[in-house]
């Protein structure tokens, strides 16, 4: 199998960036709501060989309506790529502000990346909001998928009600040729999140979700319990991306722990590789 893709990290205490721009230090701890320390970008380049990941999507969030912060600018995103050939920028941009849609099409045409990371939790806005639409359909005209922070939040005051995968399913209708990711497999409500992804095959799932004990034990619980694999492996091996959610997740525990469910080599492949690079195609 050729290395993978972690579709799903965010760079939050990469210390080369921290010491450029302390802030972002601010916003690891009290708007991203991570306490882990501080590390050089090549420890979580080693974590990767180790856990044959080629390539790890890194994640912005724009909050600035809600939290009056950034957690990563986009420009900062670019920065932080120009420093490994490894990783793959994604930008943010505020739904509750008219200028969204420019700001977003900025990113990918100006200044090079290749998807847009959307927390509705954080951000504080339901998906299906007719508010945020014309940063969908300036997505879905630029080719680009967009992520989603879907099910259970983290972050202070966050609220659950703005996860659930329903509020999703408006968006996936009313833009069919959107590619539409719900990380965490939208846990606690992966049903709901697994019937929406088998109505609309532009409805993505990733797998970066750990809400107790270990990686290994929490997927088999959601993947093979809560949801039959064969539904995934046969069903959604199409629709299912690798994601760690590092640093929250080490990605040599998460891709150990997808690797141990029991899906064919052939799904595999697809999870780790193949869906993520038809989602990003020639931007990455």
């Amino acid at each position: 199998m050729k290395g993978g893709i972690d579709f799903h990290t965010h760079p939050v205490l990469v210390r080369e960036m921290v010491e450029r721009y302390p802030d972002l230090a601010k916003a690891a701890r009290d708007t991203f709501h991570c306490g882990n320390n501080f590390q050089p970008l090549e420890v979580m380049l080693a974590e990767m060989d180790i856990a044959g990941i080629d390539k790890a999507v890194v994640l912005p969030i724009d909050a600035t309506t809600s939290r009056n912060a950034t957690v990563y600018t986009n420009e900062q995103i670019v920065e932080l790529c120009s420093l490994s050939d490894r990783l793959i920028g994604f930008a943010s941009v505020d739904p509750h502000q008219n200028s969204a849609p420019a700001t977003l099409e900025t990113a990918i045409n100006m200044l090079g990346l290749h998807g847009l990371k959307l927390a509705p939790a954080m951000q504080e806005f339901f998906p299906d909001d007719r508010m945020a639409y014309p940063v969908y359909e300036c997505a879905q005209a630029l080719g680009i998928p967009i992520l989603f922070h879907a099910g259970l939040s983290w972050e202070p005051g966050s609220r659950l009600k703005y996860g659930h995968p329903l509020r999703f399913e408006d968006v996936a209708a009313d833009f069919p040729k959107l590619n539409i990711v719900l990380a965490h497999l939208a846990w606690p409500w992966v049903v709901d999140a697994v019937a929406l992804a088998l109505k609309y095959p532009n409805v993505h799932l990733d797998v970066s979700a750990l809400y107790f004990d270990n990686p290994r034990d929490f997927l088999r619980y959601a993947m093979t319990q809560q949801v039959p694999l064969t539904v995934f492996e046969r069903s959604l091996r199409r629709q299912v991306l690798f994601g760690s959610d590092n640093p929250r997740i080490e990605i040599k525990s998460m891709a150990r722990a997808v690797r141990s469910l029991g899906f064919s080599d052939e799904c595999l492949e697809l999870i780790f590789r193949i869906n993520a690079e038809r989602l990003l195609g020639e931007r990455s």
